[in-house]
C-alpha cells in the first residue's frame, strides 16, 4: 500500500508499506479520506521526532473508510463494506500515547480490538467522504463547547474560526443554543462562521467589547459596562484575545480553553475569584461526544462539510501540507485516498 511517511520538518513522502495484518480481534480498513490536523501542521512546521511524530513512521489521525477485512473474533455488527469513521485514541492497543501515528494518511488502516461505538463509528454510505472525515476533529469542538454546560437561552462566544471553533460553534448551534457568536480576524473564515448560522465578530475591525455588546447587550459590573456573554470557548489560543476577554467578563461566567497554548498566559486570579468565573480545560472527546457528532453529520445539521476547504491526492500530500501551513483562504485540508 501507498502511506505518507513523516521525516521531519516540511518533509513528507509516499511510500509503500506492507498492508497490515489483521489479527482475530482487529479489521482493516481501506482509508477513503484523511483530515490534516493543526496539531500535523505544527509538528510537520517544526521538525524532529519527539513530537507526537517518530520519524519515518506512518501518521494522520483524522480519518473515515470502508470495513475490507475483518477479524474471526470480531463482533457480527462490524460488516465488510461498512462505512466508518475511526477513533484514533482508541484504535490502537497503545492509545493515546500513539494516537497521532493512526496511520490516517495510509490507504490501509489496522484498527485492533475492534469494537463498533469504541473505535470504529459506523456512517451510512450516503454520507460523504468529506463531511464524515470531520468525525474526529468535530468531537473535539464538540467536546469544549459543551464543557461550559451551555443553555438554550445563553449567550456563548466562540475565539477562533479555524475547524475546531467552527465544529464547537456548529456543534452548539445544532443543539438548541440559540446566541451563538464567533470571534476571529478574518472576515472570509467568519463568513464560513455566518453559514453554520453564528453571529459574528471581526476583533480587528471592531473592539471586542463594543462587538459583543452591540449583539448581546451590557451589564453593569463593579462600574464596568461588560458584554451579556454568560460563556466563552476559546479555540483561538491568542493571549492577546483572551486579555480582551478576561477584561470584560461578567459575574459566573465560563471559559472553555480547548486551544493548544504555546507560551503561559497571565490570568488575574482577583476577577476569578470576585467575580466566579469558572476556567475549564477541555482536551479530545467522549464516546458521547462522538455519537452526538455523528448525528450532526449524519442527518446534515449545519452546513459543517463547507469547512472542508481543499481536497488533495496522496500523491500531492506535501503540497495539501504546504497548503494547509501556508493557512491562505484555507480551512480543513482533507487528503483523498482512493
Amino acid at each position: 500500500m501507498k502511506a505518507a511517511i513523516y521525516y521531519g520538518q516540511n518533509d513528507i513522502r509516499v511510500e509503500e508499506r506492507p498492508v497490515p495484518t489483521v489479527g482475530a480481534s482487529d479489521v482493516l480498513v481501506r482509508n477513503l479520506r484523511g483530515g490534516i490536523c493543526g496539531t500535523d501542521i505544527n509538528i510537520v512546521k517544526v521538525g524532529g521526532g519527539d513530537k507526537g511524530i517518530s520519524l519515518g513512521a506512518e501518521f494522520g489521525h483524522e480519518m473515515m473508510g470502508e470495513v475490507v477485512e475483518i477479524g474471526e473474533h470480531v463482533a457480527s455488527d462490524i460488516q465488510l463494506g461498512m462505512r466508518v469513521g475511526i477513533n484514533p485514541i482508541t484504535a490502537k492497543k497503545a492509545g493515546r500515547f500513539k494516537s497521532l501515528e493512526c496511520s490516517g494518511f495510509s490507504e490501509y488502516v489496522l484498527v485492533e480490538d475492534a469494537v463498533l461505538d469504541y473505535n470504529l463509528y459506523a456512517f451510512e454510505a450516503d454520507v460523504s467522504p468529506e463531511a464524515a472525515v470531520l468525525m474526529e476533529p468535530m468531537s473535539v469542538g464538540r467536546h469544549g463547547a459543551f464543557s461550559v454546560e451551555p443553555k438554550p437561552d445563553e449567550h456563548i462566544v466562540v475565539l477562533g474560526a479555524g475547524p475546531i471553533g467552527l465544529a464547537a460553534a456548529a456543534s452548539l448551534i445544532a443543539e438548541g443554543m440559540r446566541h451563538v457568536c464567533v470571534v476571529d480576524i478574518d472576515d472570509w473564515r467568519l463568513s464560513k462562521a455566518a453559514e453554520l448560522g453564528a453571529l459574528t465578530v471581526n476583533s480587528a475591525q471592531i473592539d471586542l467589547a463594543e462587538g459583543l455588546a452591540a449583539h448581546f447587550g451590557t451589564l453593569h459590573v463593579y462600574g464596568q459596562d461588560v458584554p451579556n456573554v454568560d460563556a466563552f470557548v476559546d479555540a483561538a489560543g491568542a493571549p492577546v484575545l483572551f486579555d480582551a476577554v478576561a477584561k470584560i467578563l461578567k459575574p459566573h461566567a465560563r471559559i472553555a480553553i480547548i486551544a493548544v497554548y504555546k507560551n503561559e498566559v497571565p490570568v488575574s486570579l482577583l476577577q476569578v475569584m470576585s467575580k466566579e468565573v469558572k476556567i475549564i480545560g477541555a482536551s479530545g472527546y467522549t464516546h458521547d461526544d462522538i455519537v452526538k457528532v455523528v448525528e450532526h453529520i449524519s442527518q446534515q445539521k449545519t452546513r459543517i462539510q463547507s469547512i472542508v476547504t481543499q481536497v488533495y491526492k496522496l500523491d500531492q500530500i506535501q503540497e495539501a501540507f504546504e497548503t494547509a501551513i501556508a493557512a491562505k483562504g484555507t480551512i480543513k485540508v482533507v487528503v483523498d485516498l482512493t
